[in-house]
């Protein structure tokens, strides 16, 4: 119970009281690290040990209950927003000093970390829908925060796919409703056999892939996402690395593992109707950013791609898939706020938010460009860092399946993937003719942060042990 007190009711009662009671700068600052702290501790504190499996439930009626579990799966991803938090909480303690609102974007960020805990840690498809409708709201200040006509059309973009997605997600569990007794979550699926029809198995498939496919930015579901790079870094990360696309991605791997289960989805058919527009997605994605010489709109459209290779793993139905899928959700995380705290870095100590902008960059910031160097790396998939080891595990997946082909998406993904981030690196550390600039790297508060996620992104390569017991604990019907 101390655990679901510090992992989702301290950061919103922290959010509630930044809002309310609106105290000093200095405070807000200390109060919102104080909260992201205590939530990571606890999120350790789970993994821990012991593992009782229901932390709390309360039942309205047989369908509509109040659930927290902790599972495998949710306590991977409770891990992931609480730690990375942390660091974002510091990053923007540099990166936000001469914004305006400070107390309103503390506390919206810190309302955000709560949510995202709770829904982690959900029992079931009707407190998921709480939290998750939660989180855009909360969320969506954060994208408005600068409070620019871009922003603001951007803000109502956002609100209304990602509102959009949740009334399919909400028609799906209607759905379900009327068959079942109940909807929470059990490893292996709830839905017996003969109870429903192919077809209406398929309806239900695509209202719950399109639904949360819109905040796991499928293709075409996507066109939120680049247009919410008008945020502050600190939220772009958050929005890519952390809380909201991999909200969708969880919801989509909740579902599949403990609603629909493997034995109905391999006996039905059903698991083309995620794969390929993962697979489209995954190429779709890497192409347009190619594209894109805003440098944050690059890394968006790359999160769209990466994002799609955790349903894709998941689609394989194979024990080396679903490591992949798991596996990628804690090493994409890492990666890419490492990537878009480098993004900030950039903006903050040379000025330059473009990718034609950066030649010889690296000769004026260093450290973030070696940070960015690995984070690429690991994005591409290539040793030593962590994913090279997602993808490894993803052809396994696919070879296990018997899906040869699904190989050959992967590969040419890698190679897409070095096509729009090798050049980065290479021009940041060419010298050009004119003289290179003195050193602009940013304050310590934001450099910190970011060389301690790029050096994860290394650790976690040669001891991945983390996300693979969490994995095999899922396997296990964790």
């Amino acid at each position: 119970m101390l655990s679901l007190l510090v992992l989702i009711l301290l950061p919103v009662l922290t959010g509630c009281f930044l809002l309310l009671f609106a105290p000093p700068d200095k405070v807000a600052w200390r109060l919102a690290l104080s909260a992201s702290v205590l939530a990571a501790a606890g999120a350790l504190q789970l993994l821990a040990g012991p593992h009782p499996r229901l932390l709390f439930a309360y039942r309205f009626t047989p369908i509509v209950s109040l659930a927290l579990v902790m599972d495998a799966m949710g306590l991977l991803f409770a891990l992931i927003a609480s730690c990375l938090w942390v660091f974002t909480v510091i990053y923007s303690h540099g990166y936000m000093a001469h914004e305006e609102r400070l107390r309103s974007y503390l506390a919206f960020l810190i309302l955000s970390l709560g949510i995202t805990n709770g829904i982690a840690l959900a029992g079931n498809l009707v407190t998921l829908f709480f939290f998750y409708e939660a989180l855009t709201l909360v969320t969506f200040p954060l994208v408005i925060h600068r409070h620019t006509p871009e922003a603001m059309r951007a803000g109502i973009v956002y609100l209304a796919y990602n509102l959009a997605g949740a009334t399919l997600v909400l028609l799906a569990i209607a759905t379900l409703a009327g068959h079942v007794h109940k909807v929470d979550f059990i490893y292996g699926g709830i839905i017996p056999p003969g109870l429903f029809t192919r077809v209406q198995l398929v309806r239900l498939v695509i209202l719950f892939v399109a639904g949360f496919g819109v905040k796991a930015a499928v293709i075409p579901l996507h066109h939120w996402l680049p247009r919410a790079m008008v945020a502050p870094t600190p939220v772009s990360a958050l929005l890519h690395a952390v809380a909201v696309v991999n909200a969708g991605v969880f919801g989509l791997l909740r579902v599949w593992a403990y609603i629909l289960g493997a034995e109905t989805l391999r006996a039905m058919g059903l698991a083309p109707l995620l794969r390929w527009p993962m697979a489209a997605t995954i190429i779709l994605g890497s192409i347009w950013a190619f594209r894109q010489d805003d440098l944050k709109r690059r890394l968006a459209y790359s999160t769209i791609s990466q994002l799609a290779y955790m349903g894709l793993g998941a689609s394989f139905l194979s024990p080396s898939g679903w490591t992949a899928a798991l596996l990628h959700f804690f090493n994409h995380a890492l990666l890419k706020i490492t990537l878009f705290f480098c993004a900030g870095n950039l903006a903050i100590g040379s000025g330059k938010t473009r990718v034609s902008e950066l030649g010889g960059v690296g000769f004026s910031q260093p450290w973030t460009l070696a940070a960015f160097t690995v984070a690429s790396g690991g994005m591409i998939g290539l040793p030593p860092v962590n994913g090279f080891l997602s993808k490894w595990y993803l052809g396994l997946g696919a070879l296990e399946a018997g899906l040869p082909g699904m190989v050959g998406v992967i590969l040419l993904s890698a190679l897409l993937n070095a096509g729009y981030f090798l050049p980065i690196v290479f021009t940041a550390f060419r010298r050009e003719p004119a003289a290179v600039p003195a050193p602009s790297e940013p304050p310590l508060t934001m450099l910190l942060p970011t060389l301690l996620l790029g050096a994860g992104c290394l650790v976690f390569f040669f001891w991945p042990q983390l996300p693979l017991l969490l994995a095999a604990w899922f396997q296990g019907g964790g």
